[in-house]
């Protein structure tokens, strides 16, 4: 197999979407814009109070938004270069690792990675897959119900591919679960094989509560992704930030983006206004996509941003994390 344009590790989970009010997150005592971890049984006594509201079930995760909405991009180029120059396999050059349940959410997860194009590297092990609720409240906020299930015990695989880009977040990196250590050892690896180390910074409040580790394991990046609520829940300006990777994404919402390279502020790029707000769930991992894709086909950082920020426009017009399906680049 040729080598790959994107390896990326994360939690695989299955997400059920539904419009609450804030009522109802105040009467399940769920932190509004948080993530709100629990085990299946309180998940399933949630799941029973939102009845007929859950949308259906589509698979989620960081990592995996971000290797869904590359494989669009590459599906696009597809249509518009010819098949003959992706490889000769057809395949899209785009693994995601996890581990899974031995249940039915666990296989509804894996058809669907097939389903799009996204070759698994998949580990299994007896218990539940993890699942998520993100409710929306009607200003497009999204407040995460978590049970996590087996989703964080993946054991350092025997090989590892060779791939342009690793991909992984912040959440899998400082997680208190053995995923954290094996997180760490494949940044390392990947590293060694020739990769570039790209790492989405996640979780105001988890990147305040371990600061010096998130430091730490920024500092490991090649690429670098976060908001501006990530960047003031780990005390720094945007002069400090500019230093922690050779090339440092910020999002700013609707204010757009800045790029900062090797240490300096290289531009500020405006967004791509959205048609309409309706989830902003995906947005970040969008435009992470959208970067990635883009320095792997020879544009430049500030071409870059611009591009994830039409993924990231383009996924908050919609519930879920996935791209619209008439979406263009």
């Amino acid at each position: 197999m040729a080598d790959l344009q994107l390896f990326a590790l994360g939690t695989p989970v299955m997400d059920g979407f539904a419009q609450v009010s804030g009522a109802f997150l105040a009467s399940h005592k769920l932190l509004a814009g948080s993530s709100n971890f629990m085990n299946g049984a309180q998940l399933a006594v949630l799941e029973k109070a939102l009845g007929p509201n859950v949308r259906s079930w589509e698979p989620g995760d960081n990592a995996r938004n971000v290797c869904e909405s590359y494989v669009r991009l590459q599906k696009l180029q597809k249509k518009g270069i010819g098949e003959r120059q992706l490889n000769a396999a057809g395949e899209y050059g785009v693994m995601f690792a996890g581990t899974l349940g031995s249940d039915a959410v666990g296989g509804n997860f894996l058809n669907a990675l097939r389903a799009q194009n996204i070759e698994p590297k998949m580990q299994y092990v007896n218990g539940a897959s993890g699942r998520i609720l993100a409710l929306v409240t009607p200003d497009g906020q999204r407040t995460f119900a978590v049970s996590l299930g087996v989703s964080e015990q993946y054991a350092m695989p025997k090989d590892l591919p060779h791939a342009k880009f690793f991909f992984l977040t912040s959440i899998t990196l400082l997680t208190p679960a053995s995923i954290s250590r094996v997180a760490r050892e494949m940044v390392e690896a990947m590293r060694k094989k020739g990769a570039r180390v790209a790492i989405a910074l996640e979780s105001p409040a988890m990147l305040a509560g371990k600061k010096e580790d998130a430091l730490m394991m920024a500092k490991r990046a090649d690429v670098l992704f976060l908001n501006e609520e990530e960047m003031r829940a780990l005390e720094l300006e945007e002069s400090g930030l500019a230093k922690l990777a050779p090339l440092v994404f910020l999002k700013k919402g609707a204010s757009g983006s800045a790029v900062f390279r090797n240490g300096e502020k290289l531009a500020d790029v405006a967004t791509s206004p959205a048609s309409r707000v309706v989830d902003t769930t995906g947005a970040g991992d969008n435009y992470a996509a959208g970067v990635l894709w883009a320095l792997n086909h020879g544009k430049d950082e500030k071409e870059a941003a611009r591009i994830g920020s039409l993924l990231g426009a383009a996924a908050v017009s919609k519930f879920g994390a996935s791209l619209p399906n008439e979406f263009r680049l």
